[in-house]
């Protein structure tokens, strides 16, 4: 390996060594570490474009498609501002030279340091969450899925979703063809998958719900039916993908996101009075203001979700960057005022948690794999 690339691994480590040392005695990532990683990262992939390392399509696809990651994952309250600059300094300051044996999607850096986050932080709370409950709270948590607010409702939700997203994508292969625009497989999924949340955003925004399902789905269904060969292995190869991402997102987020939350309400949250709410504690539930037809503001409480940054109505998230100073503030000044009577003043906090090891456990697993971490068993 080229020297320039060594030096930034080495200069990678030192900034998640470092976010991971302000994360775990301040609960912060400071600016200099994070937009120093993105502007290092750059300057990474600057260079190996000139020095042919990297071809310019596929740098700017690392520059566009890690800051879309990050924001998508910020925008539903994952990623606090300093986790998300953080990860995606990282993946443009990985070296290209050390993904170029790699196959196609372990060169992707993006894609594989978000599997390589995830996936150990998931396995690491969900066994511990299993070790330190009982089989009669695991049952209670299991049951609890199924009694949530309008279930029935969101089935049909899913299905009227999964069809809209397989649309999509016959949507992008006509257009592809028609512009004659050649794109690998992993470039469309991602084209497909950015426009679907996009769409949805806007869906959900202006309440357009029963326009997809009754006249956007019946076009997308008709338009897959006509230009799908009536052969199994066609629409296998045309849908299956998806439909297992899809398969795949369902049962982590609607079905293993409600028990993982419900175990973990019984192990690590705790329930507070809004007075007491410090700064730096992470909400385990929203506070939404919902504006009355009188200009009269009502407030309810909700469980956990993945909320939207953008959505002025909540004025308290999920978002793993805790309760600012400001923020606790003026959550107590609405408890004087008796805004929160309807919940009695209450509120569940969940265990803090610092991300940023976890971000350095990432990306040590994606340097020593060179990818992924399952690539290192094959």
């Amino acid at each position: 390996m080229l020297s320039y690339q060594n030096l930034f691994i080495v200069l990678l480590l030192l900034f998640c060594l470092y976010a991971t040392y302000t994360d775990l005695r301040e609960r912060k990532i400071k600016n200099f570490c994070s937009y120093g990683t993105i502007y290092a990262g750059i300057l990474c992939q600057v260079i190996s474009v000139l020095s042919g390392s990297s071809l310019l399509l596929g740098s700017i696809t690392t520059f566009l498609g890690g800051f879309a990651i990050v924001l998508v994952l910020y925008w539903f309250g994952i990623f606090s501002a300093g986790d998300a600059k953080l990860v995606w300094g990282a993946s443009l300051l990985m070296p290209v030279g050390l993904f170029t044996e790699a196959n196609v999607f372990a060169q992707y850096t993006p894609a594989a340091l978000i599997i390589n986050i995830f996936v150990p932080y998931c396995l690491i709370l969900v066994s511990y969450l299993l070790i330190k409950t009982e089989i009669r709270q695991k049952w209670e948590a299991f049951v609890k899925i199924f009694h949530q607010k309008d279930f029935r409702k969101q089935i049909f939700e899913m299905v009227f979703r999964l069809i809209f997203l397989l649309g999509l994508r016959a949507v992008v292969t006509l257009s592809l063809d028609w512009l004659g625009i050649e794109l690998g497989f992993w470039h469309q999924l991602l084209l497909v998958l950015f426009l679907y949340f996009t769409l949805s955003h806007y869906v959900k925004k202006y309440s357009l719900e029963k326009v997809r399902n009754y006249v956007v789905c019946v076009v997308l269904i008709a338009l897959m039916i006509i230009t799908t060969p009536w052969t199994m292995s066609a629409w296998s190869e045309a849908y299956g993908p998806l439909l297992k991402v899809y398969l795949v997102y369902i049962a982590i987020f609607f079905f293993g996101r409600p028990f993982i939350y419900n175990l973990d309400s019984m192990v690590l949250n705790r329930e507070i009075d809004i007075s007491d709410l410090k700064e730096g504690m992470v909400p385990a539930e929203q506070i939404l203001k919902i504006e009355g037809e009188d200009g009269e503001a009502a407030y309810s409480k909700e469980g956990f979700a993945l909320p939207s940054v953008l959505n002025s109505n909540i004025i308290l998230g999920t978002l793993p960057g805790g309760v600012s100073k400001e923020k606790a503030a003026e959550l107590k000044q609405l408890t004087e005022d008796g805004k929160f009577e309807g919940f009695e003043n209450r509120i569940r906090i969940q265990h803090s948690l610092r991300f940023a090891p976890m971000i350095c456990l990432g990306v040590i697993l994606t340097l020593l794999c060179r990818g992924p971490f399952f690539m290192f068993f094959q």
